[in-house]
């Protein structure tokens, strides 16, 4: 498999992750709770996690334009690069300060790695070999 090809796969497997994921925490978030064996949340607050989800959703349908050229690829890698950063340091903070449960750091360290492969490709100039 070439750079360009590892670039178009990862960009479907974290796109399509982050597309399902959202999606579940709108339609079901209930079910991405168990899964993840975080404890249920109180219907007032559920309709927050459904709102998570749009925004998680968006995260992962915008790794769509990073298979239509190099400027766009390398503007999706940046920006979801930097939403995972915050994302895996809020939720890192929330359970080191016991307002999160440490079943939230599943997804810190998802959110963190991923984040971590697109910087060392952006760095390594991959996306130099992918056409504009």
């Amino acid at each position: 498999m070439n750079k360009r090809e590892i670039i178009k796969w990862w960009s479907v497997g974290a796109g399509g992750m982050d597309a399902v994921t959202g999606l579940l925490l709108i339609v079901a978030p209930l079910l991405v709770l168990r899964l993840l064996g975080i404890a249920p949340l109180s219907a007032d607050a559920l309709i927050f996690l459904n709102w998570v989800g749009v925004f998680v959703l968006a995260v992962g349908l915008s790794y769509g334009l990073a298979l239509t050229g190099r400027a766009h690829g390398e503007a999706v890698w940046m920006f979801t690069g930097l939403v995972r950063i915050l994302v895996a340091v809020f939720l890192s903070v929330r359970v080191i300060t016991g307002t999160m449960e440490p079943a939230w750091l599943l997804v810190a360290a998802s959110d963190g790695l991923v984040a971590a492969g697109q910087g060392a490709i952006l760095l390594a100039g991959w996306w130099k070999e992918v056409p504009e």
